[in-house]
């Protein structure tokens, strides 16, 4: 959506008028703290309640304003000069979007921000991702285990509640036999974004006067089917995460405070809180449809990653290969798909080539190091090639960087030239 320079002051002055309130803020988590707020465009950065003036931004009726750069990329929290800032992409936001549901938005990326203040430890190792099992009997019992969750936020009574929460707790300590730590890259996403969710949840509800079980409903609408992509499992973590957060509230009135002060993951603390202490492992049988459909879900999955590096390997364009050793600095784990010792990025990747910090902003595949977080080779087309200009090379859409240039079969191999950075 196309904002004016007049429109975006009057929207962002507006919600920080909320985020300023103290006491709106204190009704979703017990120490929200008021976090700054910037929205951009593809020019512009326009910046709300930062304490002081930023270099090479000027101040516009209370709002800093400066040029987009690196810095602001994505829906998230970043820090700016030490400070956590909420920022949010302009266009991205859908011209229907109403108010209350901007806001709710914004408060989910500045919770991210208070997470970070806090010195917030729970967070996914989201390359974890790349060892995660998905066999048929875990998605099988993820389904059953999902729709007792929906059973236990939905109980009308505190007995019904203890009930669903022993079968829900006696599903995911089966599937956590089954899958061992992989299970932590799940329960971390839930601590992060589901309490995250959870915040957006509630000042969504309370913004637009809407029912709290209708927008609760609402936001974990995908729980009751077994049609998980396994591409958005990470996505497919946040409704259960609010949903135990909401949970929470049903136990412990000041779960929040305590929660703060834990190091369990958001599923083991609400276990532990609700005295749960033992529990039976699933023992009945997997209904047959449920495996079978579990069973076609990874075929198509399997099928579609197959065609999508298959897509990619014939792309229009000079293809570029990059060689050396790169550390992972970013990436949209939202949109990777990965097959074997390679991984498919949408949108981004970010590391360092010679020490200098490059982004790749198309679709690019790179590929691992072992089972290191690191890689060797980072391949992407562009319409334009390579160009040697002495010691450096010019690479389309990246940047100049010190690096070897060699073409072979019409591909551009570029090598980082530093000692330090050979592969072994």
């Amino acid at each position: 959506m196309d904002f004016s320079l007049e429109q975006t002051m009057t929207v962002l002055k507006k919600l920080y008028s909320y985020m300023s309130n103290e006491n709106f803020r204190n009704k979703f988590w017990f120490d929200f703290p008021e976090i700054p707020i910037a929205l951009y465009d593809k020019e512009k950065v326009f910046i709300a309640g930062f304490p002081r003036k930023l270099e090479n931004f000027t101040e516009q009726n209370g709002i800093l304003v400066g040029k987009k750069d690196n810095r602001f990329y994505g829906n998230t929290a970043i820090e700016l000069e030490g400070k956590q800032v909420a920022i949010w992409d302009l266009t991205t936001i859908e011209p229907s979007i109403s108010f209350g549901r901007l806001l709710s938005l914004i408060f989910h990326e500045a919770f991210h921000g208070y997470q970070k203040i806090k010195g917030e430890k729970r967070w996914a190792n989201e390359l974890q991702i790349l060892e995660y099992p998905f066999t048929e009997r875990n998605l099988a019992l993820r389904f059953l285990e999902r729709r007792e969750l929906l059973n236990v936020v939905f109980s009308s009574s505190e007995k019904e509640l203890r009930q669903n929460l022993s079968k829900f707790i006696n599903l995911r300590e089966s599937r956590r036999k089954l899958i061992s730590d992989s299970m932590n890259y799940e329960l971390a996403q839930e601590s992060i974004e589901g309490t995250a969710i959870y915040v957006e949840t509630k000042v969504y509800s309370q913004c637009e006067s809407l029912p709290p079980e209708y927008v609760i409903a609402l936001q974990g609408k995908n729980m009751g089917g077994l049609d998980l992509n396994p591409r958005r499992l990470r996505l497919s973590c946040y409704a259960p995460g609010m949903f135990i957060a909401f949970i929470l509230d049903r136990i412990d009135n000041h779960w929040q405070e305590k929660y703060v002060n834990s190091e369990k993951y958001i599923y083991d603390f609400m276990r532990q809180l609700a005295g749960i202490t033992t529990c039976k492992t699933y023992s009945e049988e997997i209904p047959h449809d449920v495996i079978e459909r579990s069973k076609k879900i990874l075929e198509r999955y399997n099928g579609f990653i197959d065609e999508k590096f298959s897509e990619f390997e014939n792309s229009n364009g000079y293809k570029i290969i990059l060689k050396g050793n790169f550390p992972l600095m970013g990436m949209d784990p939202m949109n990777i798909i990965w097959k074997d010792q390679y991984i498919l990025n949408e949108h981004f990747f970010a590391t360092q080539f010679n020490k200098t910090k490059i982004f790749i902003r198309k679709q690019n595949k790179v590929k691992r190091i072992g089972k290191e977080y690191r890689f060797c080779e980072i391949t992407f087309f562009s319409n334009e090639k390579p160009e040697k200009k002495g010691e450096k090379v010019s690479i389309p859409g990246v940047g100049i960087v010190e690096a070897e240039l060699k073409e072979s079969n019409d591909e551009y191999h570029i090598f980082e030239t530093s000692e330090e950075t050979d592969v072994k």
